[in-house]
């Protein structure tokens, strides 16, 4: 063990040496005095004296005591909880196979000696919440008319979430300045309503949230400006075909100044299946048959406008509170003030890094690895 490694182990211990020295002087004293109860001041005092671990989500953590501390027994910790899943003289290893909010605090006993002397140390050990879901929108400015609407399709926002299975939260936080307009979220866009007396640079603020509340924040960045005849490229749903598959006419979703030829500058990424757009506004969609979207972007006569498919399993019914121009109005912006994440349509992909599901013996592959290095 290193000298480094050594000493965090050491620091982790000596506050709870002092909790027996301190439990065992508050035993007494209780037991003489007829105060409060001794298991309470032992409670009492373990909760602010106790080390403190914390197992990643989907990790192991180690308890290791300093030399020439040893754990003396392995069955005590082992029928304590069932976190513990390797345990030796040397150390504890402890992990979990899921994440469970509910789990609270173990309070793990853990017999040491040094051979002439003997002492139990109590370790508290609570699961780490999974990674926070991670938004990456694009950096470019997207432009929107004084007093007119802008849908950020959820594809745009980049998000990924490690625990996104029963579609991702999503939540407006907010728009600075605050006199550019409002926001709110909806099950298949972030909507911005730029204001009739703004012009300029605001940022809207969002939050992608997975099913146990954690949220990531980003920003999308906006452009207000004045046009009398803006260039508007609309927001629709499109049901898939048999195959997961869907084709769109993009150019019927685009009105453009009179006379002007409208370009299609790009598609953007869809979050499950593949969109490919040509010169003239033809998209193909092939996906896995799941919810989906992409957007796209046009320009004309020198504006830009930004639109967005999204794709839906044939027969499917859009979440009450989702609408698009181009089937009916958009829902006002609410007027409560609920900062609720709302459920999108949509699972986000898991990060790279994270496995998608977790196997039987995940902890015993992490302590492999580990011991290889």
């Amino acid at each position: 063990m290193s000298r480094v490694a050594r000493k965090r182990s050491l620091l982790a211990v000596v506050p709870v040496v002092a909790l027996f020295l301190v439990l065992g002087t508050a035993a007494s004293a209780g037991a003489a005095s007829g105060d409060a109860p001794a298991d309470e001041e032992a409670a009492a005092a373990e909760s602010t004296n106790a080390a403190e671990i914390e197992i990643p989500y989907r990790e192991t953590a180690e308890i290791q005591p300093p030399l020439p501390w040893r754990i003396s027994d392995c069955a005590g910790p082992r029928s304590t909880s069932a976190l513990v899943v390797e345990c030796d003289s040397e150390h504890i290893t402890l992990s979990a196979p899921d994440y469970d909010p509910e789990a609270g605090t173990t309070v793990l006993p853990v017999a040491l000696t040094d051979g002439s002397v003997s002492m139990t140390v109590a370790y508290r050990v609570s699961l780490a919440a999974p990674p926070a879901p991670e938004p990456s929108p694009s950096a470019s400015v997207r432009p929107v008319a004084s007093g007119s609407l802008l849908l950020v399709p959820f594809s745009d926002l980049g998000a990924t979430c490690t625990r996104c299975g029963g579609g991702a939260g999503l939540v407006a936080v907010g728009v600075e300045p605050a006199e550019a307009g409002t926001a709110w979220a909806t099950a298949t866009h972030l909507v911005f309503r730029a204001s009739a007396s703004f012009t300029g640079a605001a940022e809207v603020g969002f939050g992608i949230a997975d099913e146990f509340g954690t949220t990531g924040q980003g920003v999308v960045r906006v452009g207000v400006y004045r046009a009398d005849s803006p260039l508007v490229a609309l927001d629709v749903a499109v049901p898939l075909d048999g195959s997961g598959d869907a084709e769109i006419d993009l150019a019927a979703l685009v009105t453009a100044i009179a006379g002007d030829d409208v370009v299609f500058v790009s598609c953007g990424a869809a979050i499950h299946g593949a969109a490919a757009c040509d010169a003239d506004g033809a998209a193909r969609y092939t996906g896995t048959g799941e919810a989906d979207q992409f957007g796209f972007q046009v320009a004309a006569s020198g504006e830009q406008a930004h639109g967005s498919v999204t794709l839906v399993p044939a027969g499917t019914e859009l979440p009450e509170g989702t609408a698009f121009p181009s089937s009916g109005p958009v829902p006002a912006a609410p007027t409560d003030a609920d900062d609720e994440p709302v459920t999108t349509l949509f699972i986000p992909p898991v990060p790279a890094e994270q496995p998608a599901v977790g196997g039987p013996f995940d902890a015993f592959i992490a302590v492999l690895d580990r011991t290889a290095r």
